[in-house]
């Protein structure tokens, strides 16, 4: 066996992953996860003649399975296209090896990436290098029908003459005959497939440019589910990963083969498979520290910089997603308007400084009161805070605002060296939510409670009508 990469650690990593209690009760109340794969996309996933799933998927997610006690079964499907229609319709629940599109945005929810592989280019034998996939976008292009990539391309090359094939055999005939000039695709795929079909009449001829990164895809109507799959994937380490790709991206040489076949068309696809994988592993780096550059900045750009809560824009960007998974699930919502009373007064009393460390005190009260992991926090305005509670039992919610009100009322705060009484006003909507709710109604609802509140003399919580 000729192994592509240098074996790192023999075996997995030992588990740096714990559920939390209430992820283990979600997973054990919902029995074992449905899996739908691509059958027929080797070295990365397939169904092998036995109906068992092999691949570098397949690897990855009995790792992250057994890493977190997790139960799975395979849900059969003819082609990715039909295990993508299953997932759109319910029938499967995770998704191994899959990659974000807008489309799919819309039912599915997507860890990030855990491997990058290089696209590249497979022409005859006696076309020149190509540099880049500029050079050849007025000719005909092969690419695998149903895959993320082919939108990936149109989106990027609009001029692009693509002609989508159903598998790698089909795209390399047409290359042959003249229909295709390339076909394009992943490395770990091209160079598996030109090997198995022993073809020496087609070569990879360059770098397309863009790279495979597949991620584990969840169901979007279950949020849990795709919080614990991210959590997973953020556990894995390259200690991790190096024994699978040892074990699925190799050549084995059986006696009696063609050398001259072998030293002409697997060598080059082995050394071109190193070095792809060698830059892959740099650009995987890179990316990784470039998602969490640009992810601490988007955390900033929806905190609030003063409390540290979240800002309008993230409760803008979160609560129509969580509202509508309430909807779909027959979950109640609790929707709270919390506001300071005679916050003016302790501005125009004390200064600016002191009214800027009740906000943070009153924020710091709320994050102690509210700390589940569904519970969002919100910066709304000026003195006013807005809470989300979804999914929980209307009357505990409500329970959980007055203990808030309450121990406000309660307490006396320092603010910047200043002791002060404070009081809060709470208007509240909770209801079990319909088809056509939204999140703006439902807002205005509870702005509407806050103001009766108000009107009845402060310091307490009044429930919005249903209706």
């Amino acid at each position: 066996m000729l192994a592509l990469l240098v074996a790192g650690a023999s075996a997995a990593a030992a588990p740096r992953f714990a559920l939390e209690p209430a992820e283990r009760a979600y997973l054990d109340a919902r029995g074992p996860l449905r899996v739908c794969v691509d059958p027929a996309w080797p070295p990365l996933e397939a169904i092998d003649a036995s109906g068992r799933y092999v691949g570098v998927g397949a690897d990855v997610m009995a790792l992250l399975t057994a890493r977190a006690g997790i139960e799975v079964q395979l849900v059969s499907s003819s082609s990715w296209r039909d295990s993508l229609a299953k997932a759109r319709a319910r029938e499967c629940d995770v998704l191994p090896m899959a990659a974000p599109t807008p489309d799919r945005e819309a039912w599915l929810d997507f860890t990030d990436p855990y491997m990058d592989i290089p696209g590249v280019i497979v022409t005859r034998d006696d076309v020149h290098h190509v540099t880049d996939l500029v050079q050849v976008l007025d000719e005909p292009l092969g690419a695998l029908r149903g895959f993320s990539s082919v939108q990936t391309l149109r989106e990027q090359y609009p001029s692009i003459r693509l002609v989508e094939v159903d598998s790698y055999r089909e795209g390399f005939e047409k290359v042959q005959a003249g229909e295709l000039f390339g076909m394009l695709g992943n490395m770990a795929s091209v160079g598996y497939a030109l090997q198995q079909d022993g073809i020496v009449d087609l070569k990879i001829a360059g770098w397309t440019g863009n790279v495979t990164q597949p991620s584990i895809a969840t169901r979007s109507d279950e949020p849990q589910l795709g919080r614990i799959f991210q959590r997973l994937v953020a556990s894995l380490r390259s200690e991790d990963l190096q024994p699978i790709l040892n074990r699925w991206l190799t050549v084995r040489v059986e006696p009696g083969f063609d050398q001259r076949w072998f030293w002409r068309t697997t060598v080059p696809i082995l050394l071109g498979l190193l070095a792809a994988f060698v830059w892959a592993e740099s650009l995987r780096r890179l990316n990784a520290k470039l998602r969490l550059a640009n992810g601490k900045l988007a955390e900033s750009s929806r905190r609030d910089p003063l409390t540290g809560l979240g800002n309008r824009i993230h409760l803008d960007e979160q609560f129509p997603a969580r509202l509508q998974t309430c909807v779909r699930n027959g979950l109640p919502v609790v929707i709270a308007m919390v506001d300071i009373d005679h916050f003016k007064r302790v501005n125009d009393g004390h200064g600016h400084p002191v009214g800027d460390g009740a906000l943070r005190a009153i924020a710091a009260e709320l994050r102690a009161a509210f700390r589940r992991e569904d519970d969002l926090l919100v910066r709304y305005g000026g003195e006013e805070f807005v809470l989300l509670l979804a999914g929980g039992s209307i009357e505990e919610a409500l329970a959980r605002l007055q203990a808030f009100r309450e121990r406000v009322a309660g307490m006396t705060i320092e603010a910047a060296g200043v002791p002060l009484n404070l009081t809060v006003s709470i208007g509240v909507q909770a209801v079990q939510p319909r088809f056509g709710d939204t999140a703006e109604k439902l807002l205005q609802a509870a702005d509407a409670a806050l103001y009766v509140a108000k009107a009845e003399g402060r310091n307490r919580l009044v429930r919005a009508p249903i209706g």
